[in-house]
C-alpha cells in the first residue's frame, strides 16, 4: 500500500471515529476499571498520523507504541477524569471517554494540544 493512500485510509477512519465521539458526551470517569485494556486506533502528532496501540493495567501503568516508540507511564482518576503521564517522549495529558452506539472510544490529548489519539478497544 503507497505511503499516500495509507495516510488517506488513516485520516479518514480518525475523522469517522471523531464524528462518533462528539454525538455523545463524554462519561465521566470515577474508576480505571472502563480504561483497563488494549485499546487502538490511530495518532495525530502534529501533521503526521498513524497507528496507535494502547494497554491500560489495572495497577494503573500504561504502555503506548507508535511508529518506532515504546512509552510508558501511569494513569490518574480523580474527580470523573482521568489523565496520563508517560515517556519517552515526555508526554501528559488527559483521556475523554465516550460510550454510545458500538464500542467504547477514548480520547487521548496532551497538554499542547500537539499529540492526540482516538482508540476502541481490540477486542
Amino acid at each position: 500500500m503507497s505511503r499516500l493512500r495509507f495516510v488517506m485510509l488513516a485520516v479518514g477512519w480518525l475523522f469517522l471515529q471523531g464524528c462518533a465521539s462528539m454525538s455523545t458526551p463524554a462519561t465521566p470517569v470515577t474508576s480505571i476499571d472502563p480504561l483497563v485494556g488494549k485499546w487502538s486506533g490511530t495518532v495525530t502528532i502534529g501533521q503526521s498520523v498513524g497507528f496507535f496501540y494502547l494497554t491500560i493495567n489495572p495497577d494503573r501503568t500504561l504502555i503506548a507504541i507508535w511508529g518506532d516508540i515504546t512509552s510508558r507511564g501511569t494513569v490518574s482518576v480523580a474527580n470523573g477524569q482521568a489523565t496520563y503521564q508517560m515517556s519517552p517522549p515526555p508526554q501528559e495529558g488527559s483521556f475523554k471517554l465516550y460510550r454510545g452506539k458500538g464500542k467504547p472510544q477514548l480520547y487521548m490529548e496532551n497538554i499542547t494540544g500537539s499529540f492526540y489519539a482516538t482508540v476502541t478497544p481490540e477486542n
